[in-house]
């Protein structure tokens, strides 16, 4: 299952605790995907990470926007 979180126009700490909310909402295997404009969210995203369960699948760069999505781990590549 594919999640977006569309976080443009919003910055920190708001954007950081829907990214937690939403990691939360995921199951093993789905997968997330961040669209923002904030570059502090960007950059500090990466410490909700380290929380987490998930591995980033890729970054990239849009016009007036990044986009970053994720993937939460399943238990077993967790427990690997």
């Amino acid at each position: 299952m594919e999640h977006v979180l569309d976080l443009r126009r919003m910055i920190i700490p708001l954007t950081l605790l829907k990214i937690t909310q939403g990691l939360r909402k995921m199951g093993a295997g789905e997968t997330l995907e961040i669209i923002g404009t904030d570059p502090d969210t960007r950059k500090d995203f990466l410490r909700i990470l380290g929380t987490s369960a998930c591995e980033v699948l890729s970054v990239r760069d849009e016009n007036d926007y990044y986009l970053i999505r994720l993937r939460k781990k399943t238990d077993k590549e967790v427990f690997a």
